[in-house]
């Protein structure tokens, strides 16, 4: 963070307003405190980012003038939940694993988002309204970061798996 208001700066890079909240940075990687990514990595704080379309669909009535496309939020694997599935669904799999095609998936954390999916991309315009939505309607959380525990084969299609971590692992994140 640059400057001598640490805070302001961080509003800054997450596009918060003023009267918005800051994210926690509880269960992210100690690494993220110092180094924009984890060493040796490029991606923004664990190996894979899930988006379900629960979590699109709720997000499209929340803010009905916007365009929640997938593409703006750029996740690794786009969950396709069943209808009845509630609003930000994959955020309650936060301490579980996924099994999809032959991989297992830790899920870690809630993504909190910043800016860039508001930002015109292709087709898509500039769109503000969309992070502003997520900070209130969400608790700033827009999909989920996990990791492969087992490596495998995924495709199109493949069905996914919960498969309920222990209690205590739930509890701590």
């Amino acid at each position: 963070l640059e400057g001598t208001d640490p805070v302001r700066s961080l509003r800054a890079i997450l596009s918060r307003l003023d009267d918005e909240p800051l994210p926690g940075f509880a269960g992210f990687p100690p690494e993220l405190f110092q180094f924009v990514s984890p060493p040796g990595s490029y991606f923004d704080a664990f190996p894979l980012h899930l988006v379900s379309t629960a979590s699109l669909t709720a997000l499209r009535r929340l803010s009905p003038g916007s365009d929640a496309d997938v593409r703006r939020f750029r996740p690794n694997f786009l969950i396709e939940t069943q209808d009845g599935a509630e609003d930000f669904a994959e955020i309650a799999w936060c301490g579980d694993s996924l099994r999809i095609g032959s991989a297992v998936i830790d899920v870690h954390v809630p993504a909190f988002r910043c800016g860039i999916p508001t930002w015109p991309q292709a087709e898509l315009p500039k769109d503000p309204a969309l992070l502003r939505a997520i900070v209130r309607e969400a608790e700033q959380n827009l999909g989920v970061y996990a990791s492969v525990r087992t490596p495998g084969a995924v495709e199109v299609g493949d069905a996914v798996e919960r498969i309920p971590g222990p209690p205590r692992a739930r509890a701590a994140e």
